[in-house]
């Protein structure tokens, strides 16, 4: 990724694929820390899960201040103001105003966004301003925008009256096209949305991103981590149940890795991590998932505990369990899908996308639960 957004010759992006606490937002956040402080690079990193209004107007703000925030240092060259640094990108404009520095796409920019606060401003100019801002002051800097936005895919839920959809994503394609100053990179979690918005061939953004699918860690990449970050032994037995009951996925290798330092006087063994896991289903699986599970209705929980509680995969099967008939169960599956919460394995098998939120619904609900 490095190599490929530092080479001005190269044009296009990323667009990174995984399920949630994969690693996605570290892959970027890394990727941003050490692009930083190039001469020819100015990287700005914004996450769509950051948005509190999620409104249009809040969307362009922040990506607007975020950009201002990774050109300080440019822009603090540029005007021999060092006190720029300091200056929080919120203030930004009103310290402009206050030293009388007219910066033309500064002025227009700061109009636009006032504009879209009172909605005086067609949303498909506003956002074509925001892109726009980026593309000019890199240009006027004679440096490369890349420009990270997390959880991208996020945005058709962003609303100005009504959520904006899909409309969105082809709106930006339309003006990335004219861009030749600025990268774009993206993530999403769920595999459906990226489907929309960058890996089906009807997608706006197809064949515009290098795409990096983020999987799990196999056993071999846990057995390392553990040997190389645990004070302690671990028997082979111990390594085996802990990629099982974490799935390999680093943020739960990382979080009960960590609760497996307090056995830094003595070897780790299957009971250990027996006791640690059960530990985190009830202590933090609540904290995890408890607000997810409250965004299904009783039937949605129904079918999902006796998926999770019987290991169902297919919807026949789901259809017997439930009692539900056959379109609604494909309806349920499809709904499931575009949350994120299971993943179509091949036609036909579908399972949890997250193998602990699995273990948690065993352990909260039952199938009966309605």
């Amino acid at each position: 990724m490095l190599s490929t957004l530092e080479d001005k010759s190269a044009r296009m992006g990323f667009a990174l694929v995984g399920p949630r606490r994969i690693g996605k937002t570290s892959i970027l956040k890394e990727v941003i820390r050490r692009l930083e402080g190039k001469n020819d690079i100015v990287p700005v990193y914004f996450s769509l899960w950051n948005l509190v209004e999620n409104t249009l107007p809040e969307l362009c703000t922040r990506i607007t201040l975020a950009i201002i925030e990774s050109f300080k240092p440019h822009l603090s060259l540029k005007l021999k103001m060092k006190q720029l640094l300091k200056v929080p990108a919120l203030k930004f404009f009103e310290i402009l105003r206050s030293l009388d520095l007219q910066v033309s796409f500064f002025d227009e920019i700061e109009i636009a966004l006032r504009m879209g606060k009172e909605g005086k401003i067609d949303p498909n100019t506003l956002i074509e301003k925001v892109f726009s801002f980026g593309e000019q002051i890199a240009k006027e800097h004679g440096v490369r925008l890349i420009l990270a936005l997390d959880e991208f895919p996020s945005i058709m839920d962003v609303r100005n009256k009504t959520k904006l959809g899909e409309g969105i994503i082809k709106k930006i394609r339309t003006i990335y096209e004219d861009l030749e100053n600025t990268i774009l990179c993206i993530s999403g979690s769920v595999r459906k949305t990226m489907e929309i918005t960058a890996l089906s061939p009807s997608s706006a953004f197809y064949r515009q991103f290098l795409i990096k699918n983020i999987g799990a860690f196999d056993l071999q990449a846990t057995r390392r981590i553990l040997e190389n970050n645990l004070s302690s032994k671990i028997s082979d037995e111990g390594i085996n149940k802990f990629h099982e009951v974490t799935g390999g996925i680093p943020f739960y290798l990382q979080f009960l890795g960590r609760e497996l330092g307090r056995f830094s006087d003595s070897a780790v063994d299957l009971p250990d991590i027996e006791q640690i896991f059960e530990e985190f289903l009830f202590q933090e699986g609540d904290i995890l998932f408890a607000e997810q599970i409250k965004s299904f209705s009783d039937k949605e929980k129904m079918i999902l505990s006796r998926m999770a509680c019987y290991g169902l995969t297919r919807p026949a099967e789901i259809q017997k369990s439930s009692g539900e008939p056959s379109n609604v169960v494909s309806r349920y599956m499809e709904y499931f899908l575009s949350k994120g919460v299971v993943q179509r394995e091949k036609k036909g098998i579908y399972q949890f996308t997250d193998p602990v939120f699995k273990e948690w619904l065993k352990t909260r609900l039952t199938p009966t639960d309605m």
